[in-house]
């Protein structure tokens, strides 16, 4: 049809009445056996929504269908327009006659209405005095009634005829009340007894479609309606008066299938429940398992239990489980207490700003996408707990990883009786040479012994040039520097050696209150070095590799754990006495001093050699014999007075050669002879080794650093020492056992080579460590300082297989494989896997477990103090199927394109309740609009908003999902 001006459709259009209620139409007109509309007309139900008939492409005189029977069809030709037909092809003949609107009927009592909508705007009429801009903007109002105003909107059906389409005449477009607000200081009243209702078509249960009784002229019979209803259901608690005023008609068509609440057998309420006890369970059992902080021993380990990664991957998924089930539960209750307090007629309601607190916990990063609902909703406790909700469940995961999830951990140090295997006393020859490795002992043509005593020299002739030349590497590095080393004993650098190739050994000084040179020179008048090197015990180590310890091993913790043991054992040590000594002082112990001593030349200078059975001629051993007496008997504790022989050498050494004696009657120690090319005198050493109370072994074992031990004596403050742990001790006492060991291990290097000048090179290495002076050089180890570290590795191989105290306590001095299993005592700190933070820091992970555990047994008791669950109508699904089916308000106007925004976030909410018709629906809960200070700037961006819509675009274009 062609546009038309709309100021000449006429103000009143014949009702279409439906068939079976043709009655209703004839009550209201006062006319009988009026002739209905043609059939086609009848057939296009978007025209009776909007309550006039269609036309064909001729126009149709209204005056005709006063003569139309009930149910006959008349068929109208079609004409063209003409100067006196209305443009809009609707005929004006009976104008005065009917000068007021009539609604069309709204069908038989069983119709259920549909829900209000609308396509077009129709016309409505306002004050001209009161006309929004909105309206002034738009196409001009048909009716000019100054005391009509349109309450419903029409509902919108779908078009089935594209033909009755075309021909429609439709209405100009108008405003709704709800978008133009009253400037009166009263709220709008859409019970306003001028309102006109232009009527609309509902869809009935059964299907069919039945036409809508006018306001306008049955408002009458509505009423008496209304009042025999409430008469017949008076009930204080229905919001049917409201219900009434905020609808056209009671809308039949939504009748809730359901009550709003479920008993707590529901399948909704029960899982709820299940949810909670889950979440408040689980999260109570995670804070007490962060705050005890278990350690998992071999439950978790990499050799038998569960591995490390499975127990972190089970750990991380239960901290899920009870993240989605804190945040489903904490939703779930959200949406109950806003639901039920919605419900109270005195309460506040509930506002959009704490309808979106669901989305908080839902979707934290919902508050900085939307940070404009935080200062309406956070400001009231249940927004303080929903955001304390928000950011606890945030880091509820990261919490339990920090806190809970299981890691590598040092325990406290705890006090345990450790067991280690022993086979022999210390020092025992014959059991070092079972121990050591090699394929020869039924090979060797002279028997197993050769064969173990050839790999007891290579080991020793092994591990002692590993230590010497470890100690000269770090000397090298103080010569290079410069910076010398301190003159206390103490603090001067120590040995190393290796224990099964995997474990560094680390010596230290002891005894060092004799190792003062400078004061020995002082008392004495020559140049006396006294050193004590002490080891730690490597029987520790294959005490705590053992596995009936129970000590969880780096293999067992993935390869990088760690422990470390404090033993409350003895530690062997070696002691080297070097003293200077002239060749006068010397010539009681030189064979070819002696008188009637038989000699050779050994074409080195004038240096004579004792025959080839020299030793034949030393005195043999006696109670009364105790050899030449010398100057210096007193120092090394020689004569009867100490029960101790001197040694016999068979010559004086060249420059750069030493020579040793081994043989001394039921002696403890070994001698070594020696030569430096820089001074005249010449220098004896004394070797001897015991068992030292005054220390403890510490032995620290990584995956990733590897093992250490080391001896740690003398220390006043140790609680871990041997003899704070056997306080009954014998005073410490040289064993006589290790010379026999002292005795291989100087045959592996030949270090009597002397007395043939081989000019060996370890011989030329020590003796020029010879100190030259009264006091130690800082800058070089003196020689009594090197034979030590040199001779060290006999204390291990010594001490391998030998008993934790400073006592042989068995029968025999030899056991049997494995051995016996002796027990000492040990201060340990191990690594396991523990529930547990690994810094003081992450103490802050404490909160997000306790506000997770509080909010859940807050939530449990609600939800257990309940009979049951109401309908949610904070969830998107039921808040959109309560707010289509509910009035549309003032309050919210201009937010349908952009959304609300400022004051429409703190608008609040009831659900209300229209018994008669069993319908739920959204009302005010203040009853007044927010927005009197702001009608004049919303109109004004209302119309921007018109200008600028893209709802075209948007409605027109493409989807990609």
């Amino acid at each position: 049809m062609a546009e038309s001006d709309h100021r000449r459709i006429p103000y009143s259009l014949h009702p279409v009445p439906e068939v079976e209620e043709s009655h209703l139409s004839n009550s209201q007109t006062g006319r009988d056996n009026r002739p209905s509309p043609p059939g086609f007309l009848l057939s296009s139900p978007i025209f009776r929504r909007d309550g006039y008939r269609p036309m064909p492409s001729g126009s149709i005189d209204l005056s005709s269908l006063d003569g139309v029977t009930e149910n006959q069809h008349v068929a109208r030709p079609d004409t063209s327009y003409s100067q006196e037909s209305d443009p809009l092809g609707i005929s004006v003949k009976g104008i005065a006659k009917r000068v007021s609107f009539t609604r069309v009927p709204v069908g038989s009592k069983s119709s259920s209405p549909a829900t209000p909508r609308f396509n077009n705007g129709f016309p409505g009429s306002p004050e001209s005095g009161t006309t929004s801009p909105r309206a002034e903007s738009g196409p001009a109002s048909l009716a000019q009634n100054p005391d009509q105003d349109l309450v419903s909107p029409l509902e919108e059906t779908p078009v089935t005829s594209p033909n009755s389409l075309r021909t429609a005449t439709r209405m100009g477009k108008s405003t709704m009340p709800w978008d133009d607000p009253p400037r009166d200081d009263g709220s709008w009243d859409p019970s306003s007894r001028d309102e006109i209702d232009l009527g609309r078509v509902n869809p009935s249960k059964d299907g069919h479609r039945q036409d809508a009784t006018s306001v306008g002229s049955d408002r009458g019979n509505s009423a008496q309606m209304r009042n025999d209803h409430d008469a017949e259901n008076n009930d204080s608690h229905d919001d049917d008066e409201t219900f009434y005023k905020r609808y056209s008609h009671v809308p039949h068509y939504c009748d809730s299938r359901k009550d709003v609440h479920r008993r707590r057998a529901n399948w909704l309420s029960i899982s709820i429940i299940a949810l909670s006890i889950y979440s408040t369970g689980l999260s109570c059992l995670w804070f007490v398992v962060a705050v005890v902080q278990p350690r998992w021993g071999p439950t978790i380990s990499s050799s038998g239990g569960i591995a490390p990664s499975t127990a972190t991957m089970v750990c991380a998924m239960f901290a899920k489980t009870i993240e989605i089930s804190f945040v489903t539960v904490f939703v779930a209750f959200i949406g109950q207490v806003l639901t039920r307090r919605s419900f109270v007629k005195s309460s506040k309601g509930m506002t959009l700003a704490e309808m979106t607190m669901r989305n908080w916990v839902i979707q934290p990063g919902f508050m900085l996408t939307h940070w404009e609902t935080l200062p309406y909703a956070a400001v009231t406790f249940l927004g303080a707990v929903s955001l304390i909700a928000t950011i606890a469940s945030t880091f509820y995961t990261t919490a339990s990883d920090v806190m809970v999830s299981p890691k590598l951990k040092y325990g406290g140090w705890e006090s345990k009786a450790l067991n280690g295997y022993v086979l022999s006393s210390y020092a025992n020859t014959f059991a070092t040479q079972d121990s050591c490795p090699t394929p020869l002992r039924k090979e060797d043509p002279n028997g197993p012994e050769f064969a173990a005593r050839s790999c007891l020299d290579i080991q020793y002739a092994g591990q002692s040039y590993r230590n010497l030349a470890s100690f000269l590497t770090v000397w090298d590095e103080i010569n290079h520097n410069g910076t010398g080393a301190s003159l206390d004993m103490s603090h001067r650098p120590v040995g190393t050696t290796l224990l099964y190739d995997n474990t560094t050994l680390t010596t230290t000084w002891v005894k060092t209150e004799y190792s003062n040179v400078t004061r020995q020179f002082e008392e004495k008048g020559r140049i006396i070095h006294n050193v004590t090197l002490a080891m730690p015990h490597p029987g520790v180590y294959d005490a705590a590799t053992n596995p009936v310890n129970k000590i969880l091993q780096p293999n067992d913790l993935s390869g990088v754990g760690e422990y470390a043991i404090r033993a409350s054992v003895v530690s062997p040590v070696i002691n080297v006495m070097c003293v200077n000594m002239n060749e006068e002082e010397l010539a009681p112990l030189i064979y070819t001093k002696w008188e009637n001593s038989q000699t050779n030349a050994t074409g080195v200078g004038n240096q004579t050699t004792g025959w080839a059975g020299w030793e034949a001629e030393v005195p043999h051993p006696e109670e009364d014999e105790w050899l030449n007496r010398t100057t210096v008997d007193d120092i090394f504790h020689w004569g009867p007075t100490y029960g101790r022989r001197p040694p016999v050498f068979q010559l004086y050494p060249a420059d750069f050669n030493m020579i040793t004696n081994t043989t001394v009657y039921q002696g403890d120690a070994i001698y070594l002879l020696a030569k430096s090319a820089s001074i005249t005198n010449y220098t004896l050493c004394e070797m001897r080794s015991w068992v030292t109370p005054n220390c403890s072994t510490h032995f620290n074992i990584s995956g990733t650093a590897g093992s250490h031990m080391q001896a740690h004596c003398e220390d006043p403050d140790d609680p871990d020492r041997y003899d704070r742990s056997v306080p009954e001790v014998t005073p410490e006492k040289p064993d006589g056992d290790w010379k026999n060991i002292a005795d291989q291990w100087r045959l592996s290097m030949d270090i009597n080579g002397g007395t043939v000048n081989n000019n060996a090179s370890n011989a030329r290495t020590l003796t020029q460590f010879i100190l030259e002076q009264g006091k130690l050089n800082p800058l070089l180890p003196s020689m009594a300082e090197a034979l030590a570290v040199f001779a060290s590795s006999t204390l291990v191989i010594g001490s391998l297989g030998t008993p934790f105290i400073h006592y042989w306590d068995y029968e025999t001095m030899q056991l049997g494989e494995p051995g016996a299993l002796a027990t000492f005592n040990a201060t340990i700190r191990t690594q396991e896997y523990t529930s547990s933070h690994e810094y003081e820091w992450q103490n802050i992970f404490y909160l997000a477990l306790v506000l997770v555990l509080l909010i859940n047994i807050f939530c449990l008791g609600y939800f257990l103090s309940r009979s049951g669950l109401v309908t949610d109508y904070t969830e998107p699904q039921n808040l959109f199927a309560l707010a289509v089916n509910s009035p549309p308000s003032e309050q919210l106007k201009g937010s349908c394109g952009g959304g609300p925004i400022k004051a429409d976030f703190v608008v609040p909410w009831k659900v209300a309740y229209a018994k008669g018709p069993n319908h739920y629906f959204f009302e005010e809960a203040n009853g007044q609009t927010w927005r009197k200070k702001q009608d004049a700037s919303a109109d004004t961006e209302y119309q921007r908003a018109r200008e600028r819509s893209s709802y075209k675009r948007l409605s027109t274009s493409r989807t990609w999902f």
